[in-house]
C-alpha cells in the first residue's frame, strides 16, 4: 500500500479529513430539495378565525336579542382555539412563520377569552365582591391584545394588502372595544364590534380566494391583493 493511500485511510478511520474527489471519480451530484406534501391550511384558519369572531360581533351588537353569549365558548375553544392552533402548527411545518404566527397568536386570544367566560376558571366569580372592576379588567385585557395584533402589521405591509388592511381594522376594533369597556362607553363597544364585522368580511374573503387557488380544478378566482 502506497503511503499516500495508507494516509487516506488513518484519515477516514480516525475522524479525519474525508478526500472531496479523487483522479477518476464522478463529479458529485447536489441532492433534490425536499419537497412538501402539505396542502394549504390557510383558507380553514382563515374560515375559523372569521366564524369566531362574527358569532362573537353578533353577540356583542345583541343580534337576536341575546344577553346571555356563553354558547360562543364553543367557537372560542374549538374554532378560534384548536382548530387554528392546528393551522398554526400546520403553516410551522410549511415553513411560513408569519400565517404560523398570526393564527397562533390569535388562538391564544381565543382560548384566553373562552377562559373568562368559563366558569370553571373563576374568573367572573373573582370579581364578586368587586363587580365594578370587571370592565376596567376586560379593557385593560383588550388593550393588550390591540398592542399584540399592532406588532403583527409590520410583517404584513408589503406582502399583501388585504391582510394589511384585515390586521389594521381588527387592531382598531380592539381598541376601540377596550376603551369602551373601560371607559363604560356603549358607544365606541359598538363602533368596534361593527368595525369587527368589516374584519370578518375580509377573513371570509381571503379564505375563500385562497381555498379557490389551492384547488386547480375551481370554475372561478378570486385576486387576492
Amino acid at each position: 500500500m502506497s503511503p499516500k493511500a495508507s494516509s487516506t485511510l488513518e484519515k477516514i478511520e480516525y475522524g479525519g479529513e474525508v478526500p472531496t474527489s479523487a483522479p477518476n471519480a464522478a463529479p458529485p451530484v447536489s441532492a433534490p430539495p425536499p419537497t412538501s406534501n402539505f396542502g394549504n391550511p390557510a383558507p380553514a384558519g382563515m374560515f375559523a378565525f372569521a366564524g369566531t369572531m362574527l358569532l362573537m360581533a353578533l353577540y356583542n351588537l345583541g343580534a337576536g336579542g341575546v344577553s346571555v353569549s356563553n354558547v360562543l365558548v364553543g367557537m372560542l375553544v374549538f374554532a378560534g382555539g384548536i382548530a387554528q392552533l392546528l393551522v398554526a402548527m400546520w403553516e410551522f411545518a410549511r415553513g411560513n412563520t408569519l400565517f404560523a404566527t398570526c393564527f397562533l397568536t390569535f388562538t391564544t386570544f381565543w382560548l384566553s377569552y373562552a377562559a373568562v367566560l368559563i366558569p370553571g376558571f373563576g374568573v367572573m366569580e373573582a370579581y364578586a365582591a368587586a363587580p365594578e372592576q370587571i370592565p376596567r379588567a376586560l379593557g385593560l385585557y383588550l388593550f393588550v391584545w390591540f398592542i399584540t395584533i399592532t406588532m403583527l402589521i409590520p410583517s404584513v405591509i408589503g406582502k399583501s394588502h388585504l391582510f394589511t388592511v384585515l390586521l389594521s381594522v381588527a387592531s382598531l376594533a380592539v381598541l376601540m372595544l377596550s376603551c369602551g369597556m373601560y371607559l363604560s362607553i356603549s358607544v365606541l363597544s359598538t363602533i368596534g364590534n361593527s368595525l369587527l364585522l368589516v374584519v370578518c368580511s375580509l377573513a371570509y374573503y381571503i379564505g375563500l380566494a385562497g381555498l379557490l387557488a389551492s384547488d386547480p380544478g375551481s370554475v372561478f378566482t378570486l385576486p387576492l391583493f
